[in-house]
C-alpha cells in the first residue's frame, strides 16, 4: 500500500515555516507527500532588501515555494487564489481574494485533488488559522468540508473521478506553553509581544493551544537541516527556520524540533497523544 499525505495550506512558505519537518520526515520515509498552496502570496510583505521584488511578487513566491517543496520531497499543487492579506488589510476586499472566492467552487478544487491523489492523511490549518489569518481560517474551512465531501458520490459529480474517503484529518497547531516562553523572551528583550511580526499586527499573547488538546507530536530532529534549507528558499519572507532566532540553534534542534497537530477526524479525547500521523491507517 502506498502511503499518501496531502497538506492544504494557505500561503507559499506555510509548508516550510510551519510543518516542514513533518513533511520532510514522511517524504524521506517513503510517503507520497503532496502540498497544495491556496494563494499566491501577493499581499504579503517582504523582508528588508527585497523591496525590488514587489512588482513581481507572485512569480517570486511561486519560485520560492517550488524550490522549498522539492527540498522537502513533495509534489506541489497551486490552487491559484489571490492572497487576501491579514486582518484589516485592503486586500481583504479584492474581488479575487481567497476569502471572497465562491466557497462551493473552492471546496470542489480540493475535492478534485483528494479524489485524484487519494491520500490517507490530510493536514490543514486549524480554525484559528494559527494566528487568525483570514486565509488560514478559510483554508481550514474549505479543506474540512472537502475532506467529508470527497467520499460522497452526490457531491461534485461533475468531477469525473471516483469518490474517495481519506482516513485522517489533522490541523496544524502549537502549544500555548511554547508561546508563553517566546512571549517572555520578547519582553526580556524589550519587545511588545502584542505587536509582533514584520507588520507589528500579531498578538502573541492570544496564540497557542492548550497541550491537552494537541493529539500528535512529530519529532523532526533528524530532518532539522532539511526544514531549515527549505525555509531558506523563502528569502523574500526572511528565510531561516520557523523557530525563534532569539534562541541558539543547538537549543532549538534539541528541544524545539517537534511539530504538533490536532486530530480532527477520527475524533479523540483530550490528553490523547500519538507520534505517527499514519497510526492505524490501513
Amino acid at each position: 500500500m502506498t502511503r499518501t499525505l496531502l497538506a492544504v495550506l494557505a500561503h507559499p512558505d506555510d509548508e516550510s515555516f510551519g510543518l516542514g519537518g513533518t513533511l520532510a520526515r514522511y517524504a524521506a520515509g517513503g510517503v507520497d507527500v503532496h502540498v497544495a498552496i491556496a494563494t499566491d502570496g501577493v499581499a504579503g510583505s517582504v523582508a528588508e532588501g527585497y523591496e525590488h521584488m514587489l512588482d513581481d511578487l507572485v512569480n517570486v513566491r511561486v519560485q520560492e515555494v517550488s524550490s522549498a517543496v522539492e527540498i522537502l520531497g513533495g509534489t506541489l499543487h497551486m490552487l491559484c487564489y489571490r492572497d487576501s492579506g491579514y486582518i484589516g488589510d485592503p486586500a481583504n476586499k479584492h474581488p479575487e481574494a481567497f476569502i471572497n472566492a465562491d466557497e462551493d467552487e473552492a471546496v470542489g478544487r480540493v475535492v478534485q485533488l483528494i479524489r485524484q491523489i487519494r491520500p490517507q492523511v490530510i493536514i490543514t490549518h486549524d480554525e484559528t488559522g494559527g494566528y487568525f489569518h483570514p486565509d488560514h481560517i478559510h483554508c481550514w474551512k474549505i479543506t474540512t468540508a472537502a475532506f467529508f465531501a470527497a467520499s460522497n458520490p452526490e457531491k461534485y459529480p461533475e468531477i469525473e473521478l471516483e469518490p474517495y474517503e481519506p482516513q485522517r484529518l489533522y490541523y496544524t497547531a502549537f502549544p500555548n506553553r511554547m508561546v508563553r516562553i517566546f512571549t517572555l523572551l520578547m519582553r526580556l528583550r524589550g519587545h511588545d509581544p502584542t505587536k509582533a511580526g514584520r507588520n507589528k499586527d500579531i498578538d502573541f499573547t492570544k496564540l497557542g493551544i492548550p497541550p491537552k488538546k494537541l493529539h500528535a507530536r512529530i519529532d523532526y530532529r533528524d530532518y532539522w537541516d532539511k526544514k531549515r534549507l527549505a525555509s531558506a528558499q523563502h528569502p523574500s519572507q526572511g528565510g531561516g527556520t520557523s523557530n525563534s532566532r532569539a534562541l541558539p540553534e543547538w537549543f532549538q534542534r534539541r528541544f524545539l524540533a517537534s511539530e504538533y497537530f490536532i486530530r480532527a477526524y477520527p475524533l479523540t479525547s483530550d490528553g490523547y497523544r500519538e507520534h505517527d500521523l499514519f497510526l492505524g491507517v490501513v
